[in-house]
């Protein structure tokens, strides 16, 4: 890593700490459309109450960039125990 790096990690890290909030999945940008159509589509109730009880600390920006797409990667996740 080069000392560059580390000053770009830092700054990052700083920054996360300053403006980054916990925010509730279901108060994240179409959470809660997308969830409802999951368990109308069959997906277990368990995994999508897992996922409504779930949070994640996210800088302001990074909130208004989630789609659905992110929603079913979390989903996966959770279906498979979190391995890769």
């Amino acid at each position: 890593m080069t000392d560059e790096d580390a000053r770009e990690m830092a700054r990052r890290g700083l920054d996360i700490q300053a403006r980054a909030k916990d925010y509730p999945f279901m108060k994240l940008p179409g959470y809660m459309d997308w969830s409802r159509r999951k368990l109308a589509a069959g997906e277990s109730p368990a995994l999508i109450a897992h996922l409504d009880a779930t949070s994640m600390y996210l800088l302001p920006e990074e909130v208004d960039a989630l789609t659905e797409v992110d929603y079913e990667e979390l989903l996966d996740d959770l279906r498979s125990g979190g391995e890769q």
